[in-house]
This record gives C-alpha cells, structure tokens and sequence, in this order.
C-alpha cells in the first residue's frame, strides 16, 4: 500500500511497498510515445514497465474481467471514469490532449474546404475505427454529428458508408505495417481515413505518399486522454503515473504531437 507520492522538481519520490514490474495498460495510439517514456523511466529509476496497448474499450473491458495493472491510460475519458464510478480505480485526470484529422490517399484532391464534399461523395469510401470499442470511432462520430449542423443529413451518410476498418479484436493489418497505409494504399478499402493526428504523422513517415489533412474549423474535434490508477496499485505504478505527469514525461508525449497539460 502507498503511504507517499510526491513530485519535488525533477525528483519523483514515493514510500510505502514497492515492486520491481510497472503494468501499464494503454490505448494504442499512444504506443509509440508510451515506449519511450517508459525506456526513460526505467533508465532513471531502474524500475521496469511492462505495456500492454488495446483499444481503450476493450482495456476497459479486460480490467473488468479481472486482468491486473497498476494504470490505465486510454484515449478518452469515458472508459476510465467508467472504471472509477464502478469503485475499480481512482480519480481520472486529463493528462494529454490530441485532435482528429484526415489521411488521405495519394494524388486525392483533397484540403479542409473540400474536405467534407469529399466524405460524402458516395464514390469516396470512408473509414473511421469502431465506435464504442475505441474511441477514435467514436470521436469520427462527433465529427459526423458537427457535419449535421453544416449540412443536414450528413451524420446519417457518413454513418452508414463509414466502414469501421479498425477497433475490433481481431487486427487484420499483417504485423509491422501502418495500418491506414495498409487500408489505403494497399489494400484500397478508403481513400479517406478520420484518425488521430498523431497516429497520422506516424502513417506519414511510414508511407510519404499520404496526405494529412487538417479538419476545417466547424468539425474540429479534440481527443482528451484520461488516466487513471487501478486499486491496489503499487507504489512503482504511482511514481510512474506521476513521471507522465511530469515536465519530463509530458515533453515525451508533445515530440509525438499530443498537447501537453504543461503547454
């Protein structure tokens, strides 16, 4: 049980039990930047951490079954407040910010103004993830639901041509590839893709030929990243929920494009 945890500058400080193996649960999209931090971590306090990415929904889901970790940081706010208001975890903080944005096949002509002409083109096919089982379907929803107000009947064409090409169980992206390089440019299920702009700054540099498209002022949707801490987490999980928080850890998480809470 932890009886301490502190920030004191640059120093991270905690009394109470300890272990030496921090499991840490955490939405997909931050994998890239979660492994470095937690490189960081472990090279300054000489405690390892053991990451286990998902989709937030179905994290959430194998918590509830039962499987242990001592933090969950998921994509957005619902699944871990879920957690907390069930009495499986403690109060959730909003430790980093991310946007949605629009990769685009190569050679599409395609910018903010057109961009939503675009996805309702019916010879444009749409992809989003998996609304409910993680949250970037569900904040493509929200986009579909502000493109309503622009223009009525959107959200009900957007909703239904949309194809849910991620999010599920079972991945079909053949192991180390981008997956919306893979949807769009090898197997052409979508010439459009709504996604984290973070997760599309990584499918750039994989595959150069994409385009990365800015949302238009009007479907701006900003993706709040929730963290909790489960019950009985170790004191290692505290120091190491308290180094994401820190200056240090939230200068990790801005290199790959998130909005600090610093900033």
């Amino acid at each position: 049980m932890v009886t301490s945890i502190g920030l004191k500058g640059k120093e991270i400080y905690c009394t109470g039990d300890d272990k030496t193996t921090v499991i840490l649960h955490a939405a997909g999209s931050l994998s890239a930047s979660l492994s470095e931090l937690a490189q960081a971590f472990t090279q300054e306090y000489g405690i390892r951490v053991r990451l286990e990415f998902d989709h937030s929904g179905l994290i959430r889901e194998r918590l509830l079954n039962g499987e242990y970790s001592d933090i969950f940081a998921s994509a957005d706010m619902g699944n871990p407040l879920f957690l907390a208001k069930v009495h499986r975890s403690s109060p959730v903080v909003n430790f980093i910010r991310n946007r949605m944005c629009a990769i685009a096949k190569p050679n599409l002509k395609v910018n903010s103004d057109n961009l939503l002409d675009l996805m309702l083109d019916s010879k444009i096919k749409l992809g989003t993830s998996t609304p409910h089982q993680d949250p970037s379907g569900d904040y493509a929803q929200q986009i579909f639901q502000k493109a309503e107000q622009i223009r009525s009947g959107s959200f009900e064409i957007l909703s239904q041509k949309a194809l849910h090409l991620l999010g599920k169980r079972d991945s079909p992206v053949p192991k180390g590839k981008n997956k919306f390089a893979y949807f769009i440019n090898e197997t052409h299920q979508a010439d459009i893709f709504l996604s984290y702009c973070t997760g599309a700054k990584l499918a750039l540099k994989a595959e150069p030929s994409l385009q990365i498209i800015e949302l238009p002022k009007d479907l701006v949707v900003t993706a709040n990243y929730g963290m909790t801490l489960m019950n009985n987490a170790s004191s290692a999980g505290m120091m190491l929920a308290t180094y994401i928080l820190s200056l240090n850890g939230q200068k990790i998480l801005a290199k790959y494009g998130f909005d600090s809470s610093w900033s």
